[in-house]
């Protein structure tokens, strides 16, 4: 059973004929990880109205605008292809398990993060899971982690550079069946483009923040 937001402080269950026929009008599903407020994919529904987007968060509470605002018509900035789904990547409801033809990762925090990170099979897994075979993969991450400090919570945590990614994440991923390219910081351009919240505060007062992106595939 997948838990869908609806509103601020509202949600509502939804089985899978439910949840089959809010997607059916659409080819394609992009999901989007650790969607935090659901800006982004919201912006993902806008673009492409016959693709179905899902966000995925394990709280509810920051996607309740985002989620009142799809629920509108869409000539008031509604968007009847967008789902936003209270879930944990480590236990994803079965509902989504093999749906995606594109899985996004933008700016992780918390155990998203650092299961990317460690190449924690519990989080990494998840993400595998949600994929149909050849499904893509788009992962961006923090490449300086913090400017100013760094969270107790992270002091620990390696800063995933594009050399860390090769020797470390890709052979993890590889584990679970994630084939993943070369990692490579993103241009000035890319960074201030990137329709997020979480990277308007990273960038915020800094010419080019270090965000390192890596591109990869479900293996079949």
């Amino acid at each position: 059973m997948i838990t869908r937001v609806v509103g601020r402080g509202r949600t509502e269950p939804l089985d899978r004929d439910d949840f089959a026929a809010l997607r059916r009008p659409c080819g394609r599903v992009a999901v989007d990880v650790g969607t935090g407020d659901g800006r982004f994919p919201y912006h993902l529904a806008a673009t492409d109205p016959d693709q179905f987007v899902v966000g995925i968060d394990p709280l509810d509470e920051p996607m309740g605008e985002t989620a009142a605002k799809a629920a509108r018509k869409p000539a008031k900035g509604g968007r009847p292809n967008l789902a936003l789904v209270r879930a944990s990547i480590e236990a994803l409801p079965e509902e989504l398990v093999g749906i995606a033809d594109h899985i996004y990762v933008q700016l992780p925090w918390g155990r998203l993060l650092e299961g990317i990170v460690l190449a924690d099979e519990a989080v990494i897994g998840g993400l595998a899971a949600l994929g149909r075979s050849g499904a893509r993969l788009s992962v961006t991450l923090n490449g300086e982690m913090w400017v100013d400090s760094t969270p107790a919570r992270y002091a620990a945590l390696p800063v995933p550079t594009v050399e860390y990614v090769a020797e470390v994440v890709a052979p993890g991923f590889a584990q679970v069946g994630l084939s993943i390219g070369p990692a490579r910081l993103l241009a000035v351009g890319e960074t201030k483009e990137l329709p997020t919240t979480w990277a308007r505060k990273l960038g915020h007062g800094r010419p080019h923040p270090r965000f390192v992106r890596f591109d990869g595939v479900v293996d079949s």
